[in-house]
C-alpha cells in the first residue's frame, strides 16, 4: 500500500528515487516542516510530563496522553518523511529505526538527535530544488515555443495552455498543411502526398507546381535541400500529425510535444523560404539541373 501511495504522489519507488525526481516539492517540503515541528512539540510535551511540579492528576494525565498522542503519530509517519527525505537526497532517509542502534522511539533524544537534522537538511533540498535545478544546469540553450514558426505556434498556444498536447500537434500540423496547401494553390493534394510533389525534383508540370529552394541549382547541396523537403515534409505528416490526430490518449509529455513541434516549424519555415514554381515560367523551363534518377 505504501508503494502505491507513493507512486499516486509522483514518487519513483524503484530504488532510483533521489533528487530531480518527479516530486511536488512544495507539497515536501511543508510535510516535513509539520513532521520538524511535531518533533518539537514531542519533545516539550516530555519535558511537561517529567518535570512540571505540583501538578494534578488530570493534568498530568491530559499532558502524558497528548505526549503519547505526539509520540505515535511520530511513529506512523516516519515512513512516509523517510520517502521524503530519500527524495531530496539519497541517503537521508536512511538512519536507525527503533530499537535498532538502543534508540527507542519514544525517546525525544532519537528524534531530536538522530531525525530532526535530517528533516530539516531534506526540507532545504526540497525548498530549494527549482531553483537550484535551474541556476546548476547545463548551459545549454532552451527550447522557446512562442519563438517557433508562428504558423505552428499561433496554432498550437491555445491548445497547449489548456494543457492539450496532442491537440496542439495536430492543430500546427493543420497550420502548416493549410499553408502549404495555399503556397502551391491546391486542394487536391495535402500533407505528405503534396510535400512529396510540391518538393518534388522533377519539372513543374501543369496542376502540379513546385517548391524550389533558392540557390545553384547545379549544386548537390541544392538538390540535397529538395530531396530533404520531400523525406522530411512527408515524415513530419506521417510521423507526426497522424499519429497526433488518428490515436487516441497518445499521452505526449510537453518535451515530445515541444521537439514535434520545433519539427513542424522547421518544416513551415523551409516552405516559407521556398519560391513556388509554375509550369511555363522560365525556371520551370530550365528545370532542376540535375535530372532526378
Amino acid at each position: 500500500m505504501l508503494t502505491a501511495w507513493l507512486r499516486r504522489q509522483g514518487f519513483r519507488v524503484d530504488g532510483s528515487s533521489g533528487y530531480g525526481v518527479r516530486v511536488d516539492h512544495s507539497w515536501a517540503a511543508a510535510k516535513l516542516q509539520e513532521f520538524v515541528d511535531l518533533i518539537e512539540q514531542f519533545s516539550r510535551l516530555d519535558d511537561l510530563v517529567s518535570m512540571t511540579p505540583g501538578q494534578t492528576l488530570d493534568e498530568a494525565n491530559s499532558r502524558l496522553g497528548s505526549h503519547r498522542a505526539a509520540g505515535d503519530r511520530l511513529v506512523m509517519i516516519d515512513p512516509i518523511m523517510r520517502e521524503l527525505m530519500e527524495a531530496a537526497r539519497p541517503g537521508l532517509g536512511d538512519y536507525p529505526e527503533p530499537p535498532s542502534g538502543g534508540w527507542s522511539a519514544s525517546d525525544p533524544a532519537y528524534w531530536q538527535n538522530i531525525v530532526r537534522d535530517r528533516a530539516l537538511r531534506a526540507i532545504g533540498v526540497h525548498e530549494l530544488s527549482a531553483e537550484a535545478r535551474e541556476r546548476m544546469r547545463p548551459d545549454s540553450p532552451d527550447l522557446v515555443a512562442d519563438r517557433f514558426h508562428p504558423w505552428v505556434w499561433e496554432a498550437a498556444a491555445p491548445l497547449w495552455a489548456a494543457g492539450s498536447t496532442q491537440e496542439a500537434v495536430h492543430a500546427a500540423a493543420r497550420s502548416v498543411n493549410a499553408r502549404l496547401q495555399q503556397k502551391v494553390g491546391r486542394r487536391d493534394r495535402s500533407e505528405a502526398a503534396l510535400c512529396r510533389e510540391a518538393f518534388s525534383l522533377k519539372d513543374a508540370a501543369p496542376g502540379a507546381p513546385r517548391l524550389r529552394f533558392l540557390g545553384d541549382r547545379t549544386s548537390d547541396t541544392w538538390r540535397s535541400r529538395q530531396q530533404g523537403g520531400i523525406d522530411f515534409g512527408a515524415g513530419c505528416f506521417e510521423g507526426i500529425r497522424n499519429p497526433a490526430a488518428h490515436e487516441d490518449d497518445l499521452d505526449l509529455n510537453e518535451q515530445v510535444a515541444l521537439e514535434q513541434l520545433a519539427a513542424l516549424s522547421v518544416l513551415a519555415r523551409w516552405i516559407e523560404e521556398c519560391a513556388p514554381e509554375v509550369a511555363g515560367s522560365p525556371n520551370a523551363a530550365a528545370g532542376p539541373s540535375i535530372s532526378p534518377p
